[in-house]
Formats: C-alpha cells, sequence, structure tokens
C-alpha cells in the first residue's frame, strides 16, 4: 500500500508530499522533470530503490509545482529555483524540520546545489544522481546537447506524450520491455501533461547554476554512470571539480534511471555517506546486508561512548547480533581500521586530553580510559605517539 500523501500550501500552491520510513536522518529526494508520488509505487524497480533509501532514512518524497499531484502552475509563471527552493522550505516546515539531507536525480540536481549554496543551514549531506549544473552545450562549457539537440527531443516527446518516450535513454536495460513501457508511459501520463512536460523541458534547457558550485560547503557526493546516454558523466566530473571536497563514484552502467540496472557500489555508496559522511564502496562490503551496516555504525557509537570499559569482540558480537567475521571484516572496510585498532585510537586520544591535567598520573590515567595495568597503557602509548605518556606531557605543557 503506498504512502499517505499530504498537502501543504505555498502561497496559493498546493503541494503534494509524503514520509516514508523512521530510521535515521531526513533526506528529501528532489525528482528530475516530472514525477507522480502515488505513480512511482507502481514501478517495482523505483518502489524498490525507494524502499531501500527509506529503510535507513527518513526519506521525503514530493512533487514540484506543476507536476504530478501538486497544482498546476501558469504558463506565463513558470517558477524559478528560488521559487521551488521557497516550496521545498515549506513542506520541510510542514514536517516539522529545518535541515535535511538532500539527493537530487537529474534535473533535481541543480535545485539541491542551489539549496546547498544559498541555504546552507538547510542542508546537511547533498547527493547528486546523474545529474548537471547546465545542460546545454556552448562554447565556455563542453558537456550536453546543442540547441538543435534540444529542438528535437522536445518536439518528438510532445508529439508523442502519452507513450513510453525516453526510456530508450533513461533505461536503455528495459527499453524493449512491454510492461517497463507500459509502466513507464503510465507514469509521464499522470506525471503532466503534454504541454507541462514541454514547458518544463524549455525550463530546463535554460539551467545554469555554475556559479553556485563552489558556494557548496556540505559533504557532497556525485554518482554518475560511464555509459549514461542521456546525461553523460562529463557534468558530474565537471561538478566534482568545482564543489570543494567533493567525492565522485563512477560506476558501469547505460542506465540513467539509477532503479534500473542496480549497482550496488551505488546503494553501499549513499547509505554509508548518509550515515557517516563518506561514501564507502569496498567491495568487503558485499557480504553484509543493511542492517548488519547498521550494526557496525552502532558500535563505532558504542565504543567511542564506552572506551573506557573492558570492550572485546566477543562482546560486540553478542550485545548487536553479528558475528564476529562480519564485525572485523566490515569494520574495518568501512572505517579503515581494526576494531581494537578503534578502541585504542579513541582511549588514547582521551589519555592525550587527560595528560593536559598535571593533577593526573599516568596510572589514572589508564585506568580512566580502559586499561587495568598501566604498563600496558604506556607500551601502546609509546607505539602510537613514538614518546611516553610522560614525555607527551612535558612536551605539551
Amino acid at each position: 500500500m503506498p504512502p499517505e500523501t499530504k498537502y501543504t500550501r505555498s502561497g496559493d500552491i498546493n503541494l503534494a508530499y509524503q514520509v516514508v520510513g523512521q530510521k535515521g536522518e531526513y533526506l528529501v529526494f528532489i525528482p528530475g522533470w516530472v514525477s507522480n508520488i502515488e505513480e512511482c509505487w507502481n514501478i517495482p524497480q523505483l518502489a524498490a530503490w525507494l524502499k531501500y533509501l527509506a529503510s535507513f532514512s527518513k526519506l521525503v518524497l514530493f512533487d514540484k509545482r506543476g507536476t504530478g499531484l501538486s497544482d498546476t502552475v501558469n504558463e506565463n509563471a513558470l517558477p524559478n529555483l528560488k521559487q521551488r527552493a521557497d516550496d521545498l522550505r515549506i513542506i520541510l516546515s510542514a514536517i516539522g524540520v529545518s535541515t535535511a539531507n538532500f539527493l537530487g536525480l537529474s534535473e533535481g540536481g541543480p535545485l539541491a546545489v542551489h539549496l546547498a549554496a544559498n541555504y546552507p543551514n538547510m542542508v546537511s549531506k547533498l547527493i547528486l544522481v546523474g545529474s548537471f549544473s547546465k545542460w546545454i552545450k556552448s562554447e565556455d562549457y563542453p558537456f550536453g546537447h546543442s540547441e538543435e539537440q534540444h529542438q528535437r527531443i522536445k518536439q518528438h516527446i510532445f508529439e508523442h506524450w502519452g507513450e513510453p518516450v525516453g526510456l530508450n535513454l533513461m533505461a536503455p536495460s528495459v527499453a524493449n520491455d512491454q510492461r517497463a513501457q507500459n509502466q513507464w508511459a503510465s507514469f509521464l501520463r499522470r506525471s503532466a501533461s503534454p504541454k507541462t512536460a514541454k514547458m518544463f523541458y524549455e525550463m530546463n534547457i535554460g539551467i545554469d547554476v555554475r556559479e553556485n558550485l563552489e558556494k557548496v560547503t556540505c559533504p557532497t557526493l556525485l554518482l554518475h554512470r560511464k555509459q549514461d546516454s542521456l546525461i553523460e558523466y562529463g557534468h558530474s566530473k565537471f561538478m566534482h571539480e568545482q564543489i570543494p571536497n567533493s567525492q565522485f563514484l563512477l560506476s558501469e552502467g547505460s542506465d540513467h534511471l539509477p532503479w534500473f540496472g542496480i549497482q550496488r557500489n551505488e546503494l553501499m555508496a549513499i547509505q554509508t555517506f548518509l550515515t557517516d559522511g563518506k561514501a564507502v564502496t569496498d567491495s568487503k562490503l558485499d557480504s553484509l546486508n543493511i542492517e548488519d551496516i547498521f550494526k557496525l555504525y552502532e558500535i563505532k557509537d558504542h565504543i567511542q561512548n564506552n572506551f573506557q570499559e573492558d570492550i572485546s569482540i566477543k562482546d560486540l558480537c553478542k550485545e548487536f547480533g553479528i558475528n564476529d567475521y562480519k564485525v572485523k571484516l566490515g569494520f574495518k572496510a568501512l572505517f579503515q581500521t581494526p576494531v581494537i585498532g578503534f578502541l585504542t585510537t579513541v582511549r588514547l586520544e582521551k589519555a592525550c586530553e587527560l595528560l593536559m591535567d598535571p593533577k593526573e598520573t599516568v596510572a589514572s590515567i589508564a585506568e580512566k580510559v580502559g586499561y587495568t595495568h598501566a604498563n600496558n597503557f604506556s607500551v601502546a602509548f609509546k607505539r602510537q605517539h613514538q614518546m611516553t605518556p610522560m614525555e607527551y606531557r612535558n612536551k605539551m605543557l
């Protein structure tokens, strides 16, 4: 059964939205060109992809004004990025939050970039999937279609609306599948009228958020497929080079829509990025399921909050219900350090803080950070810092 559709008002426009999932932080999915938040649940691959996102987040879906279940717009008053950003702020306010993570797909990416650059307190983490900062090729931008190509595509779409237009570019792996064709055609018909689809396509051609890229300061992950024939991966590579400290994952595949030709490394990158701010795609994680990943992050938090206790891998496995193979292999793949190595690092970082207090003895510090014997603490400290605890204190004070 599809999630409940709710409405909120932005001026005189009613905006449709859904919230799916109860774990983690809020994740707002900004769709591409057109959408319908109820019809999307009738495409099995898309529904499965959305459920995956909702398994570790509170997923927010919405139809942009003029599309799907939201109110239509006047062709003489099409929304710009600022208006759409204001709509999103109103939707978040209706939900009761002011900050969220954002995932922008295709044409949804420029809106997400606009938000991150101009409303930095609104965006915690940013994911751009198969997206672009400018869609039309020009003298100063070598990616995208030419004006003539866009005009031909737009005319074809307008003349064949109601059919599975664009599926050969959006998802070539299922372009010849009759069921997929019917589902895609139905999705498009329920997302926009032919006139609306044409208007928004024309509007999208004019998008250019390149000047906003270097203003994005939140953690950012870009995903693209190497053989994407709708939006070439050079768009994402360009954005990656412009957005400070961004991460870029280029995957094999020709499907533009990420729920077709599903890539496990993409799913794992999204989950780990949203959970910890860093995308991890190590193949060693292939043996882990979603719950295993959750448990490893819980184990990491447990160690950071309880480092002074007697902690062993055996006890962690028992407490969190996960076997030692997954703990040893998965923890190192996720966090680039063994479990016990991480525990030691946390303990010694705390020890360094305590050594700044002359009243603390080496023995008292050892006990406070989880060492039964002061000598074992001193050996571990010297191994990591190449000096004894007292030498460290004398150097720092």
